[in-house]
């Protein structure tokens, strides 16, 4: 059954298709031909079966797409945030069939895709500025359905209301009924672009490799973004209290270092800290001078060049010591980090 669906997904991979992304380290867009026709990208089918263990994604469905590579956010409140990557270069996939939820799509154009049509409540609606690199919103309570004619692909979040109503009321102010939007109109917006790319190498990756505490920030990032920019939502002054305390530094730290793999949640740092997952996420960005992800990240690598140096264990065994996947994992994210890979690293200071 698996095998099938596989199959399914791997024939929207086309052949000779141009294939349009963003940089991720700028806000420029750029366009690369790409000759399409070989395996799917790496990490691709470990993505597939992970998104099959998470349950139907009724998007991916509609449009023919149901084993689209998918990641579940778990914060804020666990109000059922994901990310998926849509990418079929079949044209004319023709009509979708209707979704109804109560939720907010909020899409990255990875190409440019101004052949279709879109249909609310049955109305229909002529999108416009479908461009690479465009941000589009949809939203999901309207009945939503299209006609699709030109091959598309896309970075979604899947943006349930009651995710905007937990970022409200987590920061006590009046909750977010509508985001400002011009239907089937995408826009230009690098802060949820650049966030949404980000997302693209965590999506093929395999989810050993995936930190949630990533996941996580990123998801509750956007969120904030969107209620703030298209929600109207106002953002009350965080008072400059000098960051966390010294003994709420000391947990989070503790609660990270415990779970070297990235497997805590903002939430669960927060909660320890007795504050909200925003004050929390700014406050020990001032008292470290970075987001909780990137400490984690800092802290493995730390960790990582103290057993290099100071121990004759296997890269493997390092590896699984400091919460990577395996012995390639650590591999490629120290020599990210570092400029060297381990082993050489290790033959430098113990010459």
């Amino acid at each position: 059954m698996r095998e099938r669906r596989e199959r399914g997904a791997r024939a929207c991979y086309g052949r000779g298709r141009p294939d349009v992304y963003m940089n991720a380290g700028s806000s420029q867009t750029l366009t690369r031909l790409v000759t399409r026709g070989e395996d799917p990208p790496d990490g691709y089918r470990a993505a597939v079966a992970r998104s099959a263990s998470l349950g139907r994604n009724s998007i991916a469905d509609a449009v023919g797409l149901p084993d689209a590579p998918r990641l579940l956010a778990s914060t804020p409140g666990g109000a059922g945030m994901s990310f998926f990557e849509l990418d079929c270069f079949r044209r004319n996939v023709g009509v979708t069939k209707p979704v109804r939820e109560n939720a907010f799509l909020i899409a990255l154009q990875l190409r440019t895709c101004p052949d279709f049509d879109l249909y609310a409540d049955g109305r229909l609606i002529q999108p416009r500025q479908f461009d690479a690199g465009a941000v589009a919103i949809f939203d999901l309570r309207t009945n939503l359905a299209s006609d699709l004619r030109d091959p598309f692909h896309a970075i979604d979040l899947y943006l349930p209301t009651r995710a905007l109503d937990t970022i409200s009321d987590d920061l006590g102010v009046a909750r977010v009924d509508e985001l400002r939007h011009s239907p089937g109109t995408a826009v230009r917006d690098a802060t949820i672009g650049e966030l949404l790319l980000a997302m693209r190498p965590a999506l093929a990756a395999p989810a050993e490799q995936t930190s949630a505490l990533f996941v996580d920030h990123v998801a509750h990032a956007i969120a904030t973004h969107v209620a703030h920019r298209y929600g109207g939502l106002l953002l009350p002054p965080v008072a400059n209290r000098g960051g966390l305390s010294p003994s709420q530094a000391r947990r989070a730290k503790e609660l990270l270092s415990a779970k070297l793999s990235g497997g805590i949640l903002l939430t669960d740092l927060a909660t320890a800290c007795n504050l909200s997952v925003r004050q929390f996420t700014r406050a020990f960005r001032q008292t470290t001078g970075m987001a909780p992800h990137r400490w984690l990240l800092q802290r493995r690598i730390e960790k990582a060049q103290d057993l290099l140096a100071r121990s004759t264990r296997s890269l493997a065994q390092v590896a699984a010591d400091c919460g990577f996947a395996d012995q390639s994992h650590f591999t490629r994210v120290f020599t990210r980090a570092i400029g060297i890979t381990p082993g050489h690293w290790r033959r430098i200071r113990h010459t």
